[in-house]
């Protein structure tokens, strides 16, 4: 059973506005508040609601069934009734197809483990990159598809409001 809110993965804050970041250095996403050179997403919190981010990649082991380790998205951001998984990219090429695969995997992984998200009235999940954050195409199709596989909202873009 793979626990997806170990706390020893899970930092909270309360900031109004604040980055999560992926150095892609082994260590797992974190929550930044100083530093917005590093944040590949931003995330803005008005309200200064209590958000959790949980770092999943590099922090909580899901494996495939052969035994090898999944490809998962780097963290789920997570408050009120809002469930939200979220991949950080800071490459050019390939990102949106391989973002997509990885926060499918780690859902099917989330949903395999027993947890539907049932507690949560609000599940999306966001694919955000720093070198693109004016996402200029459409992907209707590949949105639709997603929510209809996951059950997920997929919004590509790197803002995340609370």
């Amino acid at each position: 059973m793979i626990d997806f809110f170990d706390e020893n993965c899970t930092e909270e804050t309360t900031a109004s506005l604040f980055g999560l970041c992926d150095e892609e250095s082994g260590r797992p996403a974190y929550i930044d508040t100083e530093n917005q050179d590093t944040w590949i997403a931003e995330v803005i919190n008005k309200e200064q609601k209590k958000v959790e981010f949980v770092a999943v990649d590099n922090c909580i082991e899901v494996l495939e069934e052969n035994g090898d380790m999944a490809k998962r998205c780097d963290g789920l951001l997570v408050y009120e009734q809002n469930l939200v998984f979220v991949e950080l990219k800071r490459i050019r090429k390939n990102w949106v197809k391989d973002g997509i695969e990885q926060l499918k995997t780690t859902i099917a992984h989330f949903k395999a483990n027993g947890d539907n998200g049932a507690d949560f009235s609000r599940k999306r999940a966001f694919l955000a990159n720093s070198k693109h954050p004016q996402f200029k195409y459409s992907h209707k199709q590949e949105m639709q598809s997603f929510f209809n596989e996951t059950g997920f909202r997929l919004i590509i873009v790197n803002k995340i409001n609370v």
